[in-house]
């Protein structure tokens, strides 16, 4: 996901191999939204499907529509491939994230470096 920053370009790299599926970045988002521990306005999900130890990230991005970040790899657009999971309609009805206003709160929770920043 990329965001203008003071000039400077600001991404968020989600690497989801490393997703040990904790929810913080969840909580981390709506935290900084709403004041509360809840990921019920968070901008990321996360993606669990039925299959066994299978799940990954949903990232709702002004610039790049539904970020779907799963063991596969990651696709991006208005209708990402699989997004049809149990999150998909949810995130759809939230707010794109904002970056935390350049410093995402998700990246900073998350323990594995799933998420993380760059530029």
């Amino acid at each position: 996901m990329i965001r203008q920053r003071a000039g400077d370009i600001l991404k968020l790299r989600i690497e989801p191999l490393k997703c040990i599926c904790c929810g913080l970045c969840e909580v981390a988002c709506g935290l900084n939204r709403d004041s509360v521990l809840t990921p019920m306005t968070s901008s990321i999900i996360l993606h669990i499907e039925d299959k066994s130890d299978y799940f990954g990230l949903v990232l709702k991005s002004k610039s790049e529509g539904l970020v779907v970040a799963r063991p596969e790899g990651t696709a991006s657009g208005q209708q990402a491939s699989g997004s049809s999971g149990p999150g998909a309609k949810p995130i759809l009805l939230r707010e794109p994230c904002d970056l935390c206003g350049g410093k995402p709160k998700c990246a900073k929770a998350c323990p594995t470096g799933c998420i993380s920043t760059e530029g």
